[in-house]
């Protein structure tokens, strides 16, 4: 089949198996306790396959010589397998019935008794009993479901949901056999499948026989023959008792058989299992099945061969410990370390017997010798008693500490390895040192035969060898490299734990499982830990087997990962310290770099506004230098009639004194208008002093009144200049600057008016240098903006109207003149820029030549 039609039928015959199972849990648990009214058997029976075992009896049963452990053959005539099938339908109240049963010597002998009413079956540890194999019977439908939910794409998942489904409704069918029509058709037709399952799982997980990976297909035959046996004892009663029973007792049987011969599989595969690393998974699953299997099979032969009476429930209680032992190991990747805990709880145990048993001589030796010398009474064994009580504790506390030390002494070793280790890697900025001081720690500490640490490689993204120890091939060690985009390189990422080999059996991907197989192979390792930094991989330890041959226990993973973080640590310590020195070396040519940057986007954003501020500027002057020359465009027009009159008049000999008159006024009119181009070209030359760059002793009235002179055809329509100048000396400055300043104030107090109202212009003396106030009648300031008004990019305007750099800009140029850039303003009352200056308003530093420069650009 191909994978879609798989899963699709792994999950029908799961959810079919689920389904029948809480069916047969529902079921019983409607008949959990027995009816108050109505008759039921004398006789509590016990089945075992084809065969009834009296469990218990009324005293009117055994008054008659019933036995508990004869066998139950017939009611009236009806064979007893039948019978057991619907009871009510022979059983009336007052009314006798025949029936046979079969003693221990094999005889069989016939009574007539009376049915028992209800509550012969009502018990209260019966129905403890029948309640507690219930909640085993959920408890495996839960596990299962569980396990099926997590692994759904395993195989071994699913196999362990048909097992536990089967097993949960085996256990419920036997919890009221003697209450729920069918119950004993149903015990002995589920038991075949039960068989297979058990089968089917233990051929499956933890690890699989060859000749089942050979031929998948071998696993269909217990299934096949499970089919059988439950047709045939579904229908029985349809053709002779003789084959009712015989379908029963195969039934019985062949579900038996088939769990002893799935655990003898599993036991069979223990030693290749501990070399492919899942030897403890192998050996907690066969502890569990021994566990669980054992008693019930041990009391099932002991009743159907002895014809005991103990009640088969509480043996089938102790099935409870298989699920878990192996659902934990199908959902836990880590391996399974009891052996540990087994072997010190065992001398736990011994050691307390002993120390229990030895104070329990010397108590019987003082009460000896107590009476010996003619003391009896009861105050000295008191004594005596609480005087051994009271040493107990002590001795048995110390022998803990014994057992402790011998069990434990590998992680006191590691305890001390990961301290010194800690210590060590404080100091360490080398990544070859610290891959040294962590395989040290291996080598000396765990006894492994060989070990590696392979590091991240940023510029190639391969894992690559750094350093190593044990016996590796060198010119393989070579060519040992680890992709970012190998598969195990996710895995290791992704789980951020250690992984085995063996925890790659379960990738579904057959190709992404092969190339996880070959990197363990190829390095020959048993177990990858990841170093990992956050969310960086930085690199993998690589660790072979111990030298004493047995697997890594939970201290060495513990040690293992404590390694991983520490040296993770370590590393990106070292690393830093290496780009810290690095950025020490070149870290002044940097800063001079970045400054020099700086200064150059600064003076970019400074011309930028600048020729932002000439744009505006450039329309007023056009429309201002178009009037005179258009004059003068006009005036050579008329000049040349002139001339031409003139020309004819000479010829004609007629009076030119008039022509001449008027050629003159002309002429005259001619030379104001070029006057007036000429002043408007020098207040421009003069603002940008683009001919002057070095600091000058400027006149501030002079240089304001060529601004408000270029401003004039902004002005003209509708702004009212005031000039309120004071006695001020030459200032030491850079005029075209300033010039920028006062046109950038102008032209946002123009803007601010809407080219409507009046500036005024106040300059005074100060002590510390020369004050300027711009004044305007506008709208003002809001106050939540004034705290804003100087930052770069700020702007009130609308968009491209405006870049928001005019007064970052203004603001900064005055602080370089060592003045101050202030404003106030009152929403509806306009606002006053106010500009301080010393009269040497030279620029600190080396960056004058800069801004000078800024002055000519």
């Amino acid at each position: 089949m191909n994978p879609m039609s798989t899963a699709r039928f792994r999950r029908f015959t799961g959810l079919t198996a689920v389904a029948i199972a809480a069916a047969t849990i529902l079921v019983t648990a409607g008949h959990l306790a027995p009816p108050k009214e109505g008759m039921v058997l004398p006789v509590k029976l016990a089945l075992l396959g084809g065969s009834t075992v009296v469990q218990a009896a009324t005293a009117e049963a055994v008054n008659a010589g019933v036995m508990l452990g004869d066998g139950a053959v017939s009611i009236d005539g009806v064979p007893m397998l039948r019978v057991l099938r619907w009871p009510s339908d022979l059983l009336r109240e007052g009314q006798t019935n025949s029936y046979v049963f079969t003693a221990d010597d094999g005889t069989d002998y016939a009574v007539d008794l009376m049915p028992a009413p209800g509550a012969f079956l009502r018990h209260s540890l019966d129905i403890i009993l029948v309640v507690s194999l219930l909640a085993v019977s959920v408890f495996y439908l839960l596990v299962g479901a569980v396990v099926w939910r997590s692994k759904w794409e395993r195989v071994e998942a699913w196999a362990f949901m048909l097992f536990c489904s089967a097993m949960s409704a085996e256990l419920a069918a036997w919890a009221r056999m003697d209450l729920v029509p069918f119950g004993a058709t149903r015990i002995l037709a589920n038991m075949p499948f039960l068989g297979a399952t058990a089968f089917h799982l233990f051929s499956t997980y933890p690890i699989e026989p060859p000749w089942i990976v050979r031929n998948p297909r071998i696993r269909l035959v217990p299934y096949i023959g499970a089919a059988i046996l439950s047709v045939m004892v579904l229908s029985s009663g349809l053709i002779s008792p003789w084959l009712d029973m015989v379908s029963a007792n195969l039934a019985f049987a062949y579900g038996l058989g088939l769990c002893a011969v799935a655990m003898g599989v599993l036991a069979s595969e223990r030693g290749r299992a501990r070399l492919a690393g899942v030897g403890d998974r192998v050996d907690i699953v066969l502890l569990g099945g021994i566990a669980s299997f054992l008693p019930a099979t041990m009391i099932a032969f002991a009743e159907y061969y002895l014809r005991t009476s103990f009640p088969p429930h509480l043996a089938l209680l102790w099935v409870v410990f298989l699920p878990p032992a192996i659902g934990i190991g199908m959902l836990r990747r880590q391996r399974f370390e009891f052996r540990l805990l087994a072997k010190s709880s065992a001398a736990y145990g011994a050691a307390t017997l002993a120390i229990t048993g030895l104070f329990a001589l010397m108590i019987t030796f003082a009460d000896q010798a107590v009476q010996g010398f003619g003391v009896t009474m009861q105050s000295a064994q008191v004594v005596f008693l609480f005087l051994a009580i009271l040493a107990f504790n002590p001795l048995r506390d110390r022998l803990q500490r014994l057992v402790d030390g011998i069990f434990d002494r590998d992680h006191s070793r590691y305890r001390s390895a990961v301290r010194e280790i800690s210590e060590a890697m404080v100091s360490m900025l080398s990544l070859g040192e610290i891959g040294d001081r962590i395989l040290a720690a291996l080598t000396d500490t765990m006894g492994v035969e060989r070990a590696m640490v392979m590091l991240l490689d940023d510029e190639s993204r391969l894992l690559r060898p750094s350093v190593w120890r044990g016996d590796w091939d060198e010119e393989n060690r070579e060519t040992l490299e680890i992709p970012a985009e190998h598969p195990i390189w996710r895995y290791l990422w992704m789980r951020r734990e250690e992984l085995y080999r063996a925890d790659f059996d379960e990738e579904p991907d057959p190709e992404k499982r092969e190339l996880c197989w070959d990197v363990f192979d190829s390095l020959e390792v048993e177990l990858l830990v990841p170093i990992l930094f956050g969310v960086d991989m930085l690199g993998v330890i690589a660790v072979g087997r111990k030298l004493s041959g047995e697997p890594l226990a939970t201290e060495d993973r513990q040690l293992l990962r404590t390694l991983a973080n520490q040296s993770a640590i370590a590393m990106e310590n070292a690393k830093a310290f290496d780009e810290i020195a690095k950025l020490n070396e070149t870290l002044e040519a940097r800063v001079e770099a970045r400054t020099t940057e700086l200064q150059e986007i600064q003076l970019q954003l400074m011309q930028s506004e600048k020729l932002s501020s000439l744009g505006q500027l450039v329309a007023g002057v056009a429309h201002e230098l178009n009037n005179p020359i258009g004059f003068v465009h006009a005036n050579l027009q008329l000049l040349d009639e002139f001339i031409d009159k003139l020309s004819r008049a000479q010829d004609a000999g007629t009076d030119t004194e008039q022509i001449r008159a008027a050629i003159a006024k002309l002429l005259s009119r001619s030379r104001e208008g070029t006057h007036r181009v000429k002043e408007i070209v020098q207040d421009l030359r003069a603002f940008s002093r683009m001919d002057q760059a070095e600091l000058q002793d400027a006149d501030l009235h002079e240089e304001l009144d060529r601004t408000l002179g270029l401003m004039e055809p902004q002005f003209k329509d509708g702004v009212t200049v005031v000039r309120e100048y004071g006695d001020l000396p030459r200032v030491r400055c850079y005029p075209g600057q300033l010039n920028q300043v006062f046109l950038n104030l102008l032209m946002n107090a123009c803007d601010a008016m809407g080219c409507q109202g009046s500036v005024q212009i106040t300059t005074t003396m100060i002590p510390e240098g020369v004050r300027l106030e711009f004044q305007d009648d506008g709208p003002g300031i809001p106050p939540e903006l004034l705290n804003r008004l100087f930052e770069p990019f700020f702007t009130t305007k609308e968009v491209g109207k405006g870049t928001g750099l005019g007064l970052s800009l203004s603001h900064g140029i005055i602080e370089r003149h060592r003045g101050k850039f202030t404003v106030k303003s009152n929403l509806g009352e306009g606002a006053t820029f106010v500009i301080e200056l010393p009269l040497d308003a030279s620029p600190r530093g080396e960056v004058e030549s800069e801004f000078a420069s800024a002055a000519a650009s």
